[in-house]
């Protein structure tokens, strides 16, 4: 416990500006007498989130991603006050009954992350007052699945311009490229790196490949995305093309099934498979282990064997490679520095203001992207 409240201070050290909202919020008090159910990965700069809600008078119950969750981490929280439901050896049904329980517990606000425990509490019939939603894969659940049944505001973090240009383009890039190094020991030099998706993530991906070396090519079903990484010197081609020549393959789009097995037997013998989106099914790894036999190289490395000429591998078993390969930190503190004042500032709102937002989903405000930028450009500036 004792490292992990040196991590989590060192971590508060370099987010000075969600420092200052928590230091605002011990004063103001936007969460007393609420209670916030938090779905979210658990580690040192999510705590640093925590700790402002709950200096804010909130009451918080959180709940991880099965191995993204640092225990270390968990244990200082929950002697904050926050409780926390993971266990170590939770599975997909396990995560499913403590979103049930969540659910029934009624929270006054939801802080989510791929949208489950709002589908869980929409499904239950116990709406929060409001909620944010931190992801793509959230976002396109609520706006095409549950497009007619999000009877409260939601805020979706991810359609700030701020959260895509820092979080996502220089945070999750950077990140993601770093734990595929770092897990495998190559480099990227000289090899073709296939990018799934070309959003703000994929961007930055490629972008921090590319400054490593690496060819890249971008496979996208949207055209104008593909003209855009034409734009931006990279190559384009279909998956199917991609596979043949690709030597590396980073998924970053939000959606299942985007290189399923099929696409896999395509792929020239050592093919690297990571993901660096939220959901662990872009890849469909559950498939590949009925196709092809599997053993263990590293804690976060695995081989899967087609036959006697014939393997890939896989980093982190397809879950997001920044945070569950082993030895990653996610993405950089400064980047989430500003991505988690954009959800401390949005709760605040939704906490002060929730009956005059509209209902669904809807953008962070201008007022609050503009407030934050400010604040993180002046914490930019030399001392």
């Amino acid at each position: 416990m004792g490292d992990a409240r040196g991590r989590i201070a060192w971590t508060r050290r370099h987010m000075p500006v969600l420092a200052s909202a928590a230091e605002e919020f011990s004063r103001t008090r936007p969460f007393d007498g609420l209670g916030i159910g938090l779905r979210i990965h658990l580690e040192p700069k999510t705590a640093v989130l925590i700790n402002a809600l709950i200096r804010g008078g909130a009451q918080v119950t959180a709940l991880g991603n099965v191995g993204t969750t640092q225990f270390d981490t968990v244990a200082e929280i929950e002697s904050w006050g926050c409780e926390v439901l993971d266990r170590p050896d939770d599975d997909a049904h396990s995560v499913s009954a403590h979103l049930e329980h969540m659910a029934a517990m009624g929270f006054d606000l939801l802080l989510d992350n791929g949208a489950e425990l709002i589908v869980a509490c929409i499904e239950a019939g116990r709406l929060p007052l409001g909620a944010t939603e931190e992801t793509t894969s959230g976002a396109f659940l609520l706006r095409e699945q549950y497009a007619q049944r999000v009877g409260m505001p939601v805020i979706v973090i991810n359609d700030s311009p701020l959260k895509s240009i820092v979080e996502n383009k220089y945070g999750v890039g950077e990140s993601v490229v770093d734990a595929v190094v770092s897990t495998t020991n190559i480099s990227l030099h000289a090899k073709v790196v296939v990018v799934f998706g070309y959003g703000w993530c994929g961007r930055g991906v490629a972008q921090f490949a590319a400054g490593r070396g690496a060819n890249i090519l971008v496979v996208d079903p949207d055209p104008v995305k593909l003209l855009e990484a034409a734009m931006d010197g990279f190559g384009t081609a279909s998956a199917s093309e991609a596979a043949r020549i690709g030597h590396v393959f980073i998924t970053a789009t939000g959606r299942d099934g985007v290189v399923d097995v099929d696409l896999i037997r395509q792929m020239r013998d050592g093919a690297l498979l990571a993901n660096a989106g939220h959901t662990d099914r872009e890849i469909t790894v559950s498939e590949l282990k009925d196709a092809a036999s599997a053993s263990t190289l590293e804690p976060s490395l695995t081989r899967y064997e087609f036959g006697a000429d014939k393997s890939v591998f896989v980093i982190a078993d397809g879950q997001i490679v920044n945070l569950a390969a082993q030895g990653s930190r996610g993405n950089s503190i400064e980047s989430m520095d500003l991505g988690f004042t954009l959800q401390a500032r949005s709760l605040e709102l939704l906490a002060t203001h929730s009956k005059t937002l509209p209902l669904g989903p809807h953008p962070v405000p201008e007022a609050i992207n503009h407030e934050v930028a400010l604040a993180v450009l002046d914490a930019m500036r030399p001392a």
